[in-house]
């Protein structure tokens, strides 16, 4: 197995990187951080995942372990392969990912190019098990304890004008750590209206 691959970027095409490695070149699907941590002409090193099937042997390459094990995590859903797996870390963050599967959220992974109903509905029902999805990151938690009364409200208004649910919960939390005890005497307009001054800062 492939683990990673260190070498110097050749070029950048689309959603691959040719790696130069000791003079081979490797042609790497990528996810979106990845690419956008790659220059041409520099030396990187990525994290790889080699999927074989029957069109053939495919490197994947990931910004990190955990980005590699959510990738073979959605691959292990029916109808999910290495390529659409690449296109979900590339449309969402891992956060966006754990959000999407934790609360059912099918629209999250629909607008990934090239999934449709089911294989969303398929993702959130075979992956809300996995004990790793679970396990939420700091900013996911705190969004979850922010998730109250008109917070509750500004955080829904946010998401539905594009906003990811990190973002809002972390800009939820960021007001009422400055307003302190006045934070609950918000009402949902301020506090919206505050939210959107901060994000678009």
């Amino acid at each position: 197995m492939i683990r990673s691959l260190s070498g110097k970027v050749l070029d950048i095409l689309d959603n691959i990187i040719i790696l130069d490695v000791n003079g081979i070149g490797f042609e790497i699907f990528c996810s979106r951080s990845v690419l956008s941590s790659c220059e041409i002409g520099k030396a990187k090193t990525i994290t790889t995942s080699l999927q074989i099937s029957e069109a053939g042997a495919v490197i994947y390459g990931f910004t990190s372990e955990r980005e590699r094990e959510f990738f073979l995590r959605l691959t292990s859903v029916k109808g999910v392969g290495g390529r659409t797996a690449i296109a979900i870390l590339s449309e969402l963050s891992i956060d966006d990912v754990v959000n999407a599967i934790s609360s059912a959220d099918v629209n999250a992974f629909m607008r990934v190019p090239g999934i449709g109903k089911k294989t969303a509905e398929r993702l959130c029902f075979e992956l809300k098990n996995i004990a790793g999805l679970k396990v939420m990151s700091k900013k996911s938690e705190a969004v979850s304890k922010s998730s109250s009364g008109h917070a509750e409200s500004v955080i829904d208004a946010l998401l539905s004008l594009g906003f990811s649910r990190s973002d809002a919960g972390g800009v939820i939390n960021l007001l009422r750590a400055a307003h302190g005890e006045d934070f609950n005497k918000l009402s949902e307009e301020d506090l919206l209206r505050m939210s959107l001054r901060e994000l678009h800062k």
